[in-house]
């Protein structure tokens, strides 16, 4: 009887250490998934935070389509090179100064006076000669420039920094407007130009839609006499303006040569001229022909800046030339 009831005791201490062990063994189960959960939402939470924080990081680039293709420039770049006069004068007017530009004619030549803020740019040659060490030297974050020019130089430019190449110059100066403004992250303010401009010549068109006159544009130079056509710089915004043009010079075509036998091809009710060489209009107000012009009867031949009116094509010139034309058709 005693050893049954130390047996019954026995297996009783038995059961009951197996069910502690149970409860321990569950027990310990639960914190851990407990724990697991905790740790995956833990993680799920860091993930969120870092993907969340990664999201709201600043782009370091953009991507431009130039004249070649996409390009991927710098967010916001601050050491620009261009490499003609229509981009610098886009860029200052965008309130953008660049680093480096070129002179118009020769390497160390004043930019054009009708530019303002152009101190400390560093010259980098001509227009048509940009010195590749001198880009170089400037260390610049973006380059801009023009294919029908540059071309021969492009890939080299490309490895100096990001090149964004419109594709050519003055009758195309509306795109290139917006494509500077592209590539120096100043879209909206190059739309604003435009539409500025827009108003400006809106209200210039109304002024003239009464008067009927034609102008004639034309460039003397030491050896000819070049008319101005439609498809030139001054011609896209005479065309915008709704001026009339003489029949010789309403024609497609960027100019025309002609000679002094021809000099009814100057005619108009108003003349307009421009050219760099200091004596070739006054060979031209020599000749027989020159006298018998309607525009020279009237008192309507004004010298305008060649500067601006062939040279600039940037949104600054393109102002002064509208400017000029309101002061020489609106009377």
């Amino acid at each position: 009887m005693l050893l049954s009831n130390r047996i019954r005791n026995f297996k009783l201490g038995v059961s009951l250490s197996l069910i502690a062990l149970m409860i321990l063994v569950l027990a310990a189960c639960g914190n851990a998934e407990s724990g697991t959960e905790k740790n995956a939402v833990n993680n799920a939470a860091n993930a969120g935070e870092e993907t969340s924080e990664a999201s709201t990081e600043p782009a370091t680039e953009r991507t431009v389509k130039d004249a070649y293709g996409d390009v991927k420039v710098p967010a916001n770049p601050v050491k620009i090179v261009v490499l003609d006069i229509g981009a610098l004068d886009n860029l200052l007017e965008l309130g953008i100064t660049p680093v480096g530009a070129p002179s118009i004619l020769a390497a160390g030549d004043p930019y054009p006076a009708y530019l303002k803020g152009t101190d400390g740019i560093t010259n980098i040659g001509s227009v048509n000669e940009p010195n590749l060490e001198a880009i170089d030297a400037l260390q610049p974050d973006l380059i801009i420039g023009n294919k029908d020019t540059h071309d021969a130089i492009h890939d080299q430019l490309a490895k100096i920094a990001p090149t964004v190449f419109v594709e050519t110059l003055g009758v195309t100066w509306k795109a290139n407007l917006q494509l500077h403004a592209e590539a120096v992250n100043k879209l909206e303010e190059g739309k604003k130009l435009q539409e500025a401009y827009d108003a400006k010549i809106t209200e210039l068109k109304s002024k003239l839609a009464d008067k009927g006159k034609t102008v004639s544009l034309f460039r003397p130079r030491a050896d000819k006499i070049q008319i101005y056509l439609k498809d030139t710089f001054a011609g896209t915004i005479m065309s915008d303006a709704g001026i009339a043009r003489p029949e010789s010079q309403n024609i497609e075509g960027f100019s025309k040569d002609v000679t002094e036998e021809q000099m009814s091809n100057l005619d108009g009710d108003v003349i307009l001229w421009f050219n760099r060489e200091p004596d070739a209009f006054a060979k031209v107000e020599k000749s027989a022909l020159w006298a018998s012009l309607n525009g020279v009867k009237n008192n309507s031949v004004h010298a305008v800046d060649w500067e601006y009116w062939m040279s600039g094509l940037g949104i600054q010139a393109v102002n002064k030339v509208v400017d000029d034309l309101q002061t020489f058709l609106v009377k």
